[in-house]
C-alpha cells in the first residue's frame, strides 16, 4: 500500500525575484521559516542539524563549481565563517553542528537555531555598516 503525502509548495520571498540569491539569504529563509513553526525538513528535508549543515556545503560547494557564473556572490559566506571563527569563536574543527548540537543537549532544532541566529546576526551587522571589515571584526560588537 502507498502512503499519500499532501505538500503545500509556496512562492519563494517576492524580493528574490530576478537576482542571485547568496546563501546567507537562503539561511535567514530558512531561520524565518523555523520562526513560523514549520521544523527544518520545510527548507532542507530532514529534521537534524546535520540537514543544514549538508544543507550549507552543497550551496557552497555549487557557488564554488559555478563561480565564473557567480563572481563573489557567496564572498559574504566565507566572509561570516571567518567572523563566526575570528570574531564569535564559534567555528570549532570539529563542525559548528556538532558543537551546537552538544551545546543544545541534543536538541537539533535549537543546535539549528543557534547557527541561524549567527547568521542573522551577522547579516544585521552587516547590512546596517556595508563596509567589508567583518574578517576583521570591524563591523560591530564582539
Amino acid at each position: 500500500m502507498s502512503e499519500k503525502i499532501v505538500v503545500r509548495q509556496e512562492p519563494l520571498p517576492a524580493e528574490w525575484e530576478g537576482r542571485r540569491v547568496g546563501l546567507l539569504d537562503a539561511l535567514c529563509y530558512v531561520r524565518h521559516q523555523l520562526s513560523l513553526g514549520r521544523g527544518l525538513w520545510f527548507t532542507t528535508g530532514a529534521e537534524t542539524v546535520e540537514s543544514l549543515f549538508v544543507f550549507t556545503n552543497g550551496w557552497a560547494a555549487n557557488s564554488q563549481f559555478n563561480a565564473r557564473f557567480n563572481a563573489g556572490q557567496d564572498e559574504d559566506w566565507m566572509d561570516f565563517l571567518d567572523w563566526l571563527r575570528d570574531v564569535k569563536q564559534e567555528l570549532p574543527e570539529e563542525g559548528w553542528h556538532v558543537k551546537y548540537l552538544r551545546d543544545c543537549q541534543g536538541d537539533h532544532e535549537q543546535a539549528a537555531r543557534k547557527f541561524l541566529d549567527f547568521v542573522s546576526e551577522y547579516v544585521a551587522l552587516n547590512r546596517a555598516a556595508p563596509s567589508r571589515g567583518a574578517r576583521n571584526g570591524q563591523n560591530g560588537p564582539t
